[in-house]
């Protein structure tokens, strides 16, 4: 009856001791005590999750939490990410009421991701296995691409031509309004323009429509969105069909987002006779 009693007073003591909050999912203590209890910053091991999505590339390192040992003695941590999706430097040493940031590098892809943490904490007198941050990560995708959809590369000079080229935006993570700048050089008339979402304009430099036109098109980030483009061959201010002589062209330059160093291909059309 003493040692049934004895025992008792042990897990009575350490409910005491640790109270109904805390980080810890597993306790296990030197006398194989097991106990489930909820999570507060006041816990004996406290971590406190970042707030709101982390933007992050693939390759780079970031902060994934703070932890904080409030046991009575030192204790070594260590840190695991379902699937291999941040990587840790293990393990990391606090010692008793030492607050530390844990630094990982992510190892991802592009996309989002909710990558839950977990903590190994290993002392003299116990261990704790914690269900650590579900980490929100993002690694912007922001990609354009210049597609020439129907028209030929190679044409002779002063016959009227016609091309359709899609700029193709991918933009996972990045919810923002975007906007995309291209120019039409001035050998070029617009007869057509079709957004998948979003709004454009046209602005022309020069005199009158002679000029390069300027494409702007403004649109919501967040996945794939394209805007085609038909274009032809106009009258120079001679009256002339362009193209007047052979060589390169390019049917546009590359479209770019403004603010940022993204730019797409470029399209080039071979101009043949008229020498």
């Amino acid at each position: 009856m003493k040692g049934m009693f004895a025992l008792v007073s042990i897990v009575i003591s350490l409910v005491l001791i640790l109270g109904s909050s805390g980080n810890f999912r597993e306790y296990y203590g030197e006398r194989g005590a097991f106990l489930r209890i909820s999570d507060n910053s006041t816990s004996y091991i406290a971590f406190e999750c970042p707030a709101g999505v982390i933007t992050v590339k693939s390759g780079e390192t970031f902060a994934v939490m703070n932890v904080t040992n409030n046991l009575n003695e030192g204790a070594d941590f260590y840190f695991t990410s379902v699937d291999g999706l941040i990587e840790f430097s293990n393990p990391i040493y606090l010692e008793s009421g030492e607050t530390a940031t844990v630094y990982g590098v992510f190892k991802g892809g592009a996309g989002n991701f909710t990558v839950p943490v977990t903590i190994t904490a290993l002392w003299a007198n116990g261990s704790a296995l914690i269900e650590g941050c579900s980490v929100e990560i993002s690694d912007p995708v922001m990609k354009l691409e210049k597609i020439l959809i129907s028209g030929n590369k190679s044409v002779q000079t002063g016959v009227r031509e016609f091309w359709t080229f899609r700029i193709l935006l991918e933009s996972y993570g990045i919810y923002d309004e975007i906007t995309v700048k291209d120019t039409i050089p001035a050998e070029f008339e617009i007869i057509s323009i079709n957004a998948s979402n979003g709004n454009y304009s046209l602005y022309h430099s020069g005199n009158g429509m002679m000029g390069a036109t300027k494409l702007v098109w403004v649109v919501d980030g967040g996945g794939v969105e394209y805007i085609d483009v038909t274009v032809a061959t106009k009258l120079n201010p001679a009256g002339k069909q362009e193209f007047t002589s052979s060589g390169i062209y390019y049917l546009n330059e590359g479209a770019e987002i403004k603010g940022c160093s993204v730019k797409s291909n470029e399209i080039q059309i071979e101009v043949h006779g008229g020498d």
